[in-house]
């Protein structure tokens, strides 16, 4: 499961850095730095703290047996009760780095198709990991200076992976800003 984390999570970090409003920005075929540069000057999410939870919707693995996909399904529901608190300073806000659009986190990603346009996200990442597989993310929403509410549906094919390497999921990600930072770093 945590070999899938940086997957999971790539597109709230796709999304991290923008915030609504603002200029419409479309890309395809874009390169993770290029949607990074284009959008950031676009939009700003407000400094501050702010609060994100991923909830896993639904997740699939055919072929996976019945006990390891009741357990997954419960790893995957107690993570959904987690909230992690930023503080995200005006010097990350002014130049949002490409880690936060999915650069590093799982390698070979590019955005098929890129388009935020008054507050309204609708995007498409392919990643093609190191270990190999892939991994395909469309990512829908809504997204604010303080607030975001986003929905992504990813189909991945993994080598090794139990339920002979497939799995689709639905996750939804809820960000809020919730005041000035109480802390420096992140908590989770």
């Amino acid at each position: 499961m945590s070999r899938l984390t940086p997957l999971i999570l790539m597109p709230m970090f796709a999304l991290a850095a923008c915030g609504g409003g603002g200029q419409t920005v479309k890309g395809e075929n874009a390169s993770i730095e290029e949607v990074a540069k284009a959008t950031q000057d676009a939009v700003k999410m407000q400094p501050g703290q702010w609060q994100t939870q991923i909830k896993f919707v639904s997740v699939d693995m055919p072929g996976l047996p019945k006990t390891q996909a009741d357990m997954m399904g419960q790893q995957m529901a107690k993570a959904s009760e987690n909230v992690v608190e930023t503080c995200v300073t005006p010097e990350m806000v002014s130049k949002p780095p490409s880690e936060m659009f999915g650069g590093k986190a799982g390698g070979g990603c590019v955005y098929d198709s890129y388009e935020l346009s008054g507050g309204k996200l609708n995007a498409v990442m392919t990643c093609k990991p190191q270990g190999g597989g892939e991994m395909k993310s469309t990512t829908t929403g809504t997204i604010g200076s303080a607030a975001y509410e986003l929905t992504s549906d990813t189909a991945m094919t993994m080598p090794g992976m139990p339920g002979g390497g497939k799995m689709t999921m639905k996750t939804q990600i809820i960000g809020k800003r919730t005041g000035e930072c109480t802390a420096p770093q992140t908590k989770g």
